[in-house]
């Protein structure tokens, strides 16, 4: 078969795969059977575990991925923490006034705390529409399949939240220590 098939594209020695289509896809695997009685020298593995092969075949690959998530956690830590910092030196008047009338240092930070991890959630939410909409547009425009793994939707929901509540930690605990009579005069 693949003597055939270097022979017809004139690259005697050179062809190192060739695809075959099922028009029924329930028969995948009785074709397959047949193509490896008929060449059981050629090696054959079906399309629908190229993603597997691949993974496993590149381990480089795994190690970007782990890289990437990492790097993604430690960005969506920074700009929580950025972003709830710059709230409560904006707001160090309004929390100077709410430790003047009776607010625990508790109240403030996990008002804090609270703030941000709606601020993460809207963001793990976007970031799902994102995707689902990338998805379309992929699956439209390009011949790919695409499967957005409902586990891994799960894990980028937890590590979202985890890394907003950990990001809004010290502008909480800032927050929560104010003085209320620098806070009031601060401008």
């Amino acid at each position: 078969m693949a003597s055939t098939l270097q022979s017809f594209s004139n690259a005697s020695g050179l062809c190192s795969s060739l695809l075959v289509k099922v028009t029924d896809p329930s028969q995948q695997e009785d074709v397959a059977a047949r193509i490896r009685e008929r060449y059981p020298d050629y090696g054959f593995f079906l399309t629908r575990d190229l993603p597997a092969l691949y993974a496993g075949g590149t381990p480089a690959l795994q190690t970007f991925l782990k890289v990437v998530v990492a790097l993604s956690i430690i960005v969506s830590t920074l700009v929580i923490l950025l972003t709830m910092y710059t709230t409560v030196t904006e707001r160090t008047r309004q929390i100077g006034v709410l430790k003047s009338l009776g607010a625990t240092r508790h109240w403030i930070a996990f008002e804090i705390q609270k703030e941000a991890m709606l601020i993460s959630l809207l963001g793990v939410l976007a970031g799902f529409a994102v995707s689902a909409v990338g998805k379309f547009v992929l699956v439209r425009v390009t011949p790919l399949n695409i499967d957005l793994e409902p586990i891994w939707l799960l894990y980028a929901l937890g590590l979202g939240i985890v890394s907003g509540a950990f990001g809004a930690l010290y502008p909480a605990v800032r927050a929560s220590g104010l003085d209320p009579v620098k806070a009031l005069s601060y401008e």
